[in-house]
Parts: structure tokens; sequence; C-alpha cells
């Protein structure tokens, strides 16, 4: 089945409300425009989350096989390797139902089509017919060419002209400042989680260099001291370092510290990584300056069609980069 009609069967399976990018729209070309939008819009915050929920999974998952594989290496925890084997079959499961239903081309391609729609319906209440198609960038009509035939099937003849100061510009810039904030403070998360991971692993390491010193320069190259030999008793009870001496204990302690800091470390790089966030606060950036300098020249010298037409050229190709570089963060499996 081809693309066009597979977005044309969920739209009709689709059981969520339609967005829109107006109220109370009359005209009925424009409520076609409006309608396609609609389910464009919903089908691919739809998608995302989903997208977003198996993104987490694998990531979660993957980290979990890491730090369990490193208890069962370093804690002498034998029986983990089991769960290990365990959720590497969850983690294929996981990423061939991902990949089956096309959570992330959907997301993206219906993203694509549905700011694409957006700058459709913009250019024919401001009266420019068939421009849209013209002006789409060739990255969009090579890599999802069936986003061309729907804006070519739509007719954008209205025989009206109104302003699109208010409903286009002045809106998006409002959103592109809250969506700039919010995906600085995610990055900021972001940062902070490395920040403290990287803290730990060097206080770990410091730890572990000036207790191995101790043991180079201490006479009798042993350590003992009673509550390290009370919790080594008790983890040998559990069955956990049976046959450990108290330095051993120590060292492995040192090593299950320093590699669970690795390990997430690799959830951050296989969530968070996919999330693109240095690429979004930049392409939030540079739109609400894009519809700031729209704005402005909206007021200094009128709506013409050569300032819309270019306010809808540049807009494309931000979209074009968001295309660009969202494609790459598909759904794969990490186990490094």
């Amino acid at each position: 089945m081809l693309q066009k009609e597979i977005f044309l069967k969920d739209k009709e399976n689709c059981k969520t409300p339609f967005t829109h990018i107006e109220g109370n729209i009359t005209n009925p070309k424009l409520k076609e425009i409006d309608e396609m939008y609609g389910a464009a819009d919903v089908m691919s915050i739809e998608n995302a989350k989903n997208y977003q929920h198996y993104l987490k999974l694998l990531a979660l998952v993957g980290t979990l096989i890491a730090f369990f594989f490193l208890l069962y290496d370093e804690a002498e925890l034998h029986l983990l390797i089991y769960i290990c084997i365990a959720l590497i079959f969850i983690l294929a499961y996981a990423k061939k139902v991902a990949e089956d239903n096309k959570y992330h081309k959907k997301y993206v391609e219906y993203r694509v089509l549905a700011e694409t729609l957006r700058v459709h319906y913009f250019l024919s209440i401001a009266g420019i017919e068939k421009y849209t198609s013209i002006i789409l960038p060739w990255f969009i009509k090579k890599g999802s060419p069936w986003i061309n035939e729907i804006l070519l099937s739509l007719d954008t003849n209205i025989g009206e002209k109104k302003s699109i100061l208010n409903c286009w510009i002045i809106n998006q810039k409002e959103y592109h400042q809250a969506a700039w904030i919010k995906s600085t403070n995610n990055k900021e998360k972001n940062d902070k989680v490395g920040r403290i991971a990287l803290w730990i692993t060097l206080i770990t390491y410091a730890i572990a260099a000036i207790f191995e010193f101790y043991m180079i320069t201490s006479a009798s190259g042993e350590i003992n001291i009673d509550i390290l030999g009370l919790i080594l008793k008790t983890f040998q009870d559990w069955g956990i370092m049976v046959g450990y001496e108290q330095v051993d204990m120590i060292r492995a302690i040192l090593k299950i510290v320093i590699g669970s800091m690795s390990a997430g470390t690799l959830f951050i790089n296989s969530y968070y990584g996919k999330m693109s966030l240095s690429n979004e606060i930049e392409s939030h950036r540079r739109m609400v300056m894009l519809y700031e300098n729209a704005e402005r020249e909206i007021m200094e010298h009128g709506e013409s069609d050569e300032l819309i037409i270019s306010l809808a050229h540049e807009f494309l190709i931000e979209n074009s980069t968001w295309y660009n570089y969202q494609s790459k963060n598909k759904i794969d499996i990490t186990l490094e």
C-alpha cells in the first residue's frame, strides 16, 4: 500500500477528534485543508507518544541489561544471566513492534505533512494559490513524495483574502517561544543528570585510586574493618560475593558503582540523545527570529505577496531541516 493510501486509511480509522488551524472555518475548501491538517497533527502526536514510549522502554531495558550483567560479573550473582537473556528477548520484541507499526516514520512524516498543510492553509487565505507545492523543499519532495501529492489534490482558490498576521505569524511566534523554553529546560535537566553521573564517576575513581595507593603502601597489604566484614558476611549469607575477601569486595563495589554510572549514561544517550534537543532548541530559536522579522516587516510595509511567500519558503526549509535530523533518530538497540 502506498504511503498516501496508508495515511488516508489511518485518517479514516482515527478515533481522536481532529485539531483545527482556526476555529469557525466556513469555506469548504479551507475546511478540507483544515481536516487534512487536523488528521495529520493528531496522528503525528499519537505516533510520537508511542515512539517515545518505546524509545524509553528500549533505553531502560538496555540499561538494565548492562547493570544486571555487571552484577552477574562482579557480584557473582550468576542467576542474573537468565534475566539478561530474558531482557534481550524483550528488547528485540519491543523493537519489532515499534518498527512494524512505523511509529517513528509516521510521527515524522505526518508532522511534516501537518506543518506543510498549515502553510498551505495560510497561503490560501492570503490569496496565494497553489504555491506551496512549488516552494516545497526538494528533500521533502524526494523523501516523501506523497506529501506533495496531498498538496496537489487540494484546491486553494477560495475567492477571498484576509490578514495572516495574528492567525499565523503572532500565533506561531508565541508557540515557538514556549517550545524553545520547554526544550531548553529539558536539555538542562539532561545535562544536569549527565554532570551528576560524571561527578559520581570521578569521585569513585578517586576513591579507587586512594584505596589502591593504600594497598600498595600498607605494610600488610590487607584491610580489616569490622563494618566491612559484617557487610561481606551478610552478602555471603545471601549467596553474594561468596569466597570474597574484604579487599575484593571493596574493588567489586567500586567497579559496580563506576559501571552503574556508565549504564546511567547509556540510558541518557539512548533516550535523550534521540530527542535531538540541541537541534530542537536551535530550530525554535530560528523560527522565533523568522516570525519576529516577518511581524516587523508587515508592521512597516504591509502584507505583500512577496513577504508572505518568502515567510512560507523559510518555514518549509525549517520544516525540511527538522525532517532531516529527526529521520535519523530511528529506534534501535544499544547494548554498549
